[in-house]
């Protein structure tokens, strides 16, 4: 506590537990000596205000080191005039060891089986003070008790929701179900503490370490969970086991998957009415092989001929005569009106003979 034995004086003792002590200090003037003992910081606060901050050492209270005091008072009537005003003492330290835990759930969506649940954290962390005037201000200045308890309430309160916002994050980039999470543990702890100490700069405190014991979901929560992640292992069980099977079967009959997957292809080009181009752009969208690709081209082309061969008018006889077309069937040529000569056959040995033909191909015997 504050030494007040002498109003020239100024000084604090505390034990390496405790990160603050603050005391009202009354009737020291501007000739008062302020000791700071290594390790220490001593903030003059006036009125709701952070003034002057003094490192490790003795120092003169005088005007030239008292500069945000001499904007408030324009005169300390020649350093005799006597004034009070709070000192706060901090450990620089010293490391203040606390657990902490959520005060409410936190809402995350199971990364892995995609469900929405609350969870609860807990664990270890050690807190040192990095920058003094942002720690009164912004956390233990407006305190009515500075007992280790509560100035431990305090910065938990303050880092609460940035260790919540953290541990929902982290949950989600490494991607790790509520399920799984109690492996991963000391990594989490890892990730977390450079976030979390970018967070609380501005509280003007750091963490020296940061430890995740726990993490839980509810029993509904995590019934729901198993349930879902039940029903995931019994559809992949399925496919594994199909897949197998489907393995096995291609070994019996001396096939592999990729000649299978020809198959596939070469039966859809096969079966399939269209055009050339469809067919081939089907295989390159399976993303078959070179080879298969020729299969393809050549079931596609010989479709495509044949479509084409069926599709073609159907061509006439020509006359002997003007060697006029005529359309199939006609008995006379409509360009000289001579008969259309019809099938002929040999005498001899049966064999069916050109219109032309004066002599069988087979026999030898002449035509009549």
């Amino acid at each position: 506590m504050i030494n007040k034995d002498t109003l020239d004086v100024i000084k604090c003792e505390m034990d390496n537990n405790t990160l603050v002590v603050k005391s009202t200090v009354e009737n020291f003037n501007a000739k008062s000596q302020l000791i700071v003992n290594e390790s220490q910081e001593a903030l003059f606060y006036k009125d709701g205000q952070a003034l002057d901050l003094f490192a490790s050492g003795r120092h003169s209270l005088n005007s030239d080191n008292l500069p945000f005091f001499k904007r408030i008072f324009a005169s300390l009537f020649g350093g005799k005039t006597p004034f009070s005003c709070e000192v706060f003492y901090i450990n620089k330290v010293s490391v203040l060891d606390m657990v902490w835990g959520t005060n409410s759930p936190i809402t995350v969506e199971d990364p892995k089986y995609n469900i929405i649940i609350d969870v609860k954290a807990s664990g270890q962390t050690g807190v040192k003070v990095k920058d003094s005037r942002k720690f009164v201000v912004k956390v233990v200045g407006q305190l009515h008790e500075y007992s280790v308890s509560s100035v431990s309430r305090a910065i938990k309160g303050a880092m609460m929701s940035s260790i919540k916002e953290t541990i929902a994050m982290a949950i989600v980039n490494k991607g790790i179900s509520i399920l799984e999470i109690s492996t991963q543990l000391s990594s989490l702890s890892a990730d977390m503490v450079a976030n979390l100490n970018a967070r609380l700069d501005d509280l003007g405190i750091e963490l020296t370490h940061f430890y995740v014991d726990t993490i839980v979901a509810s029993e509904d929560d995590l019934a729901k969970l198993r349930d879902v992640r039940a029903e995931v292992e019994a559809e992949s069980y399925k496919l594994r086991k199909l897949s197998e099977a489907r393995a096995y079967a291609r070994n019996v009959e001396g096939y592999t998957y990729q000649e299978e997957r020809k198959y596939d292809v070469l039966e859809n080009a096969a079966s399939n009415s269209g055009t050339g181009g469809t067919l081939i752009n089907a295989g390159l969208g399976l993303g078959v092989g070179l080879g298969v690709m020729n299969e393809v081209n050549r079931v596609t082309n010989t479709s495509l001929s044949a479509q084409q061969s069926a599709e073609q008018p159907s061509q006439g006889r020509a006359c002997a005569q003007c060697g006029t077309v005529a359309p199939q069937g006609a008995k006379f040529c409509p360009g000289c009106g001579s008969p259309i000569n019809q099938a002929k056959f040999c005498t001899n040995c049966g064999t069916k003979l050109d219109p032309a033909a004066k002599f069988c191909l087979e026999c030898g015997t002449k035509v009549q």
